[in-house]
C-alpha cells in the first residue's frame, strides 16, 4: 500500500537542520564548490567559525589528498543516487558525515548536502545500517600530530587501558621500549598520567586501525 508523504514547509525544515546545535551542514557540487556552509561545519572541518566561503572550493581549505578522496565520494553519491556515510578523524576530532544527493528538478544540478556531527568514544551512537559507511584513508591527529607513528600506536593501546606489558606483547617490543615511548608521549603532550591519555584517546575515538591511516599534511 502506498503512503503519501505529508506536506512540509521546506524552509522550516532547512532552518531546523542548519541551526541545530552540533550539526554541521554543507552543500557542495561535483566540482567541490562550496554553496553553503553553516558555522558548525566550519568549526568541525576548519577549526574556525565565520570563514568567508563565497566563491571558494573544498581545495581552498583542505589538503589535495583530502580533496581528491572527498570528490570521489561525492561523485559516487551522485552516480548511485543514494547516501554514503563517512567516519573520519580531522583536527583531532572524530566526525561522522552523511553525504546525501540533492535531486534537483531544475539547474543547478549535481549537488549534495553533507550533514556532519562530532562524536567521542564516550558517546556511542547507532549509525543507520541502511546507509553504507566508508572509512577514509587519511587522518588528521590534531594535537597528537607531534607523536611518531609508533608513539601513536602505543598511545592508542595505553589509551584503551592496556598495561605496558600487554602493549609490549601486542607490538612485539620489550616493556622497556614501551616505557620509553610512554615517557615520550607523556612529555610531548604534557600529561600527568595514563588516565589523561585514556581521556584523550576516548574523546577522539581512536583505535589501532586509525594508526595505520595516512597522515594528512599540516594546513596553515
Amino acid at each position: 500500500m502506498r503512503v503519501d508523504a505529508p506536506e512540509f514547509d521546506p524552509n522550516s525544515i532547512w532552518t531546523a537542520l542548519t541551526q541545530t546545535a552540533g550539526i554541521g551542514v554543507c552543500v557542495t557540487d561535483h566540482e567541490g564548490r562550496l554553496i553553503y556552509v553553516n558555522d558548525t561545519a566550519m568549526v568541525l572541518f576548519s577549526d574556525v567559525p565565520g570563514l568567508d566561503y563565497t566563491g571558494k572550493f573544498i581545495h581552498d581549505f583542505h589538503p589535495p589528498e583530502y580533496v581528491k578522496e572527498r570528490l570521489a565520494m561525492i561523485a559516487r553519491v551522485l552516480a548511485e543516487g543514494k547516501p554514503l556515510a563517512i567516519r573520519h578523524i580531522y583536527h583531532g576530532k572524530q566526525i561522522h558525515s552523511t553525504v546525501w544527493p540533492i535531486r534537483d528538478s531544475k539547474p543547478p544540478y549535481h549537488r549534495v548536502v553533507v550533514v556532519s556531527r562530532t562524536t567521542s568514544g564516550l558517546l556511542k551512537t547507532e549509525l543507520d545500517k541502511s546507509i553504507e559507511t566508508v572509512r577514509t584513508e587519511f587522518i588528521d591527529y590534531g594535537p597528537l600530530s607531534i607523536l611518531t607513528q609508533r608513539e601513536v600506536e602505543v598511545a592508542v593501546l595505553l589509551g584503551h587501558g592496556m598495561s605496558v606489558p600487554k602493549v609490549a606483547k601486542l607490538l612485539q617490543r620489550s616493556p622497556k621500549t614501551i616505557e620509553r615511548h610512554k615517557s615520550a608521549i607523556t612529555q610531548k603532550l604534557g600529561l600527568h598520567g595514563q588516565a589523561e591519555l585514556v581521556m584523550i584517546i576516548s574523546e577522539m575515538g581512536l583505535d589501532l586501525d586509525d594508526a595505520k591511516l595516512k597522515r594528512l599534511p599540516a594546513t596553515e
